[in-house]
This record gives C-alpha cells, structure tokens and sequence, in this order.
C-alpha cells in the first residue's frame, strides 16, 4: 500500500493527463501495457548565484543559504508561471567558486545530500508539483578527502528519482571511475549511469561537459533514456587551440562545438537534450566566464525548441513530446539513427583499447594520462609523433 499511495500522489501532483508511476520501474512493470504520457512543457533555468567561497578558498555559508532561496524561489516562480513539470538548474547553481581551490577546500564547501540545503529544495519541488534537476557539490563520508559534482533528480513527492555523479572532464573533484573498485562494493553498477522511469519519460542527468563525449548520452541512452538533462557552466568556447579561419570560413560567432555537440547527442540518440547553463555570478550581470554558452532544450531530432539569449537569470521553456518520440524510436527506417547502431562490431575494439584505467593511489591526473599513453603507443593504439612524447 505505500508504494501505491505514492504512485498517485505523484500523479495527483502532476496533473491530469500524466501517466503515474513510481520514480524507477521494474522490469515486470515496463513489460505492462505502456500508459500515454501526454505532452508537458520543461524548462532550463538560469539563475543568479552568489560565490561560495572566499578569496582565500573559505566556505561562505551565508552564501550558500542564500543561493539555496534564490533557486528555490525560482522553482515555484517559474512552474506557476509556464506549468512546467520538470525544471533544470545550471551546473554550480548552489556553490560557486571565484578562485581555484583544492580538493579538500571544495570538500569543506560541500553538502550531504541529507542535509537542510537539499530538504528544502525537495520542499520547493513538492509545492511546485515537479520534478527538478540540480547539482551539488556534494561531500561523501566514505570518501574523506574528496569532493563529488552530483547530478540529482528530485520528484514532485520530494523523494530522490535519481543521483548521479561526474564521470567526465579532469578537474579536482573524484569520478566514480578513480574509485572504481570501492564504488562498485558501496553502490553496485547502475549508478554510474542511472535512468529514472518517470511519469514524464525516462530520465537521465550529465554535469557539466559529460555530453562533450558521445558514449556518455549513448550508455544512458541505451538504458532507455529518453530526456536528457544537462547542468551545465561553460562559455562558449571551443576547449582546445583556435585555428586559422579562412576568409571564407563561418563567422567566429557561430556555436562552440560543445554546443554542435549536444545537439548531435540528441540526434545520434533520439533524445531530448535539455541543458541549464550557469546564469551570472555575484552582483554584476555579467559572468567571470566570459561569454557563456546558451541554455537550450533540443528535441529527438536535434532541433534546438528554445534557446537563452543570453546569460541573465532567466528560464527558458519547451513543450516535450514523449510519445511523438516514442513512436519516432519504434518507427524503422533511415531517420532512426538510434535504431541503426551495430554496437556488437564495436564492443571489441573498445574492450581492446583500454583507454580508461583508473589513477594509481597516490597518482594525479596528468601522471595517469602519461602513463596510459606510454600504454597506447606500445599497444599500437596511438602513435608517437617523431619528436618523441610530450
């Protein structure tokens, strides 16, 4: 009886229209008759944020309370004002940095997921009847020392559908994959890459740049999800040395290639792509990043539906289709690029390749990198340049 009952408050909460069901189904459950999921409108919103952190790499509580308001305000504004059911915050929304800081200053700044700062953001999903998609930086008891950028889904009931932590992108906090084997023996496999089965579709969560590499939206979609949800903070700019653009080259203005990127995901995939990107910071309406990447939600086809102008606190919002989709990924033929993958050829070559080994204890990112390069090159994997390995 208590599952049920909190099958049809999420249905209740809702509305008319939505099919109900738990946060995450079974598989008896998905082989059932599939119920309608009627069109709901999404929204990616920006907002602004306070840094959290001094100067000298102190945490600011009274910072962090205050940004904990400011998107909790904005989730009950911005689903009373466009009736969206799912709602997805910028990566650092929360706890923002102004200076470089090391792990163990991150981890000081962090929450537990269990703490006042998430009970209240659960509050305000409950009275906006949504779900929501933020990212914390979050501290793990049995990872002292450390620091994890967390992707989590909480539901219109206020429970948690889904938390999902950062595997891509080397930067100071911990990827589930640096710890892989205590990882495994802690939380089991599915949550390096958790789907949620929603009244709203299938949901999956990236942070930050993960969409930059296509076997991350390919291993969620492959898991059935169907919405994929980014929490983002990048400008637009492409991560690697400019080159020389020909006189008829396109305008320097035109989309950075994560940008091309994530609609590609969408499209190789099938997916909805909806990515918040971080709104301005401190009391400037400018952002310390420079020119910051859009805000945008991307359908199954790679079509951008809404996009930010800029990046001031604002929402932007889309109507989301699942059962158009649905029958598009059920349809054959040349457009169903998702259905075409022959996943069977590829699987040796990447079993073979090996490029994913873990850092040795004691062994930072770059001596990791170095030592899995050596590793390729006498494999045949990659090849040296002449003048020998940087």
């Amino acid at each position: 009886m208590p599952a049920r009952r909190t099958v049809l408050r999420e249905a209740a909460l809702l509305g008319a229209g939505l099919a109900a069901g738990a946060p995450f189904l079974s598989a008896a459950s998905r082989a059932g008759v599939p119920r309608a999921i009627a069109p709901y409108t999404a929204a990616c919103v920006q907002t602004r944020v306070r840094p959290t952190w001094s100067s000298s790499g102190a945490p600011l509580p009274e910072a962090l309370a205050a940004n904990v308001e400011t998107v909790a305000r904005a989730i009950e504004r911005t689903a009373g004002e466009s009736g969206a059911k799912l709602l997805v915050f910028s990566e650092f929304c929360l706890q923002m940095p102004l200076v470089r800081l090391a792990p163990e200053q991150w981890e000081a700044g962090a929450v537990d997921l269990s703490g006042p700062e998430i009970a209240r953001l659960r509050a305000a999903a409950q009275r906006a009847g949504a779900y929501l998609v933020l990212n914390p930086v979050e501290a793990i008891a049995a990872f002292p020392g450390r620091y994890f950028l967390t992707g989590l889904l909480l539901s219109p009931s206020g429970e948690t559908a889904l938390t999902y932590r950062k595997l891509y992108d080397l930067t100071g906090k911990t990827r589930p994959s640096d710890v892989l084997p205590q990882w495994r023996e802690l939380y089991g496999e599915d949550p390096l890459f958790p789907v949620a089965d929603t009244p709203l579709g299938r949901i999956g969560l990236t942070v930050g740049t993960d969409a930059n590499w296509p076997e991350m939206v390919r291993s969620l979609a492959l898991r059935g999800a169907e919405v994929v949800a980014t929490c983002l903070a990048s400008p637009n700019v492409t991560p690697s040395s400019p080159a020389k653009r020909a006189p008829d080259a396109p305008d320097a203005n035109d989309p950075a290639l994560p940008v091309m990127a994530r609609r590609l995901r969408a499209y190789e995939n099938m997916a909805y792509m909806l990515t918040a990107n971080l709104g301005p910071v401190g009391e400037a309406d400018g952002n310390p990043l420079g020119d910051m990447q859009p805000s945008e939600i991307v359908d199954y086809h790679g079509n951008v539906l809404a996009a930010s102008p800029d990046a001031g606190a604002r929402a932007i919002t889309a109507t989301l289709d699942i059962e158009a989709q649905r029958r598009a990924r059920c349809t054959p033929g040349p457009a169903n690029a998702l259905l075409q993958l022959q996943s069977g050829l590829h699987a040796p070559d990447y079993a073979a390749a090996r490029f994913d080994a873990p850092p040795a204890p004691g062994e930072n990112h770059a001596q990791a990198q170095r030592r899995r390069i050596r590793d390729l090159v006498a494999r045949g994997v990659l090849a040296a340049p002449a003048s020998g390995l940087p």
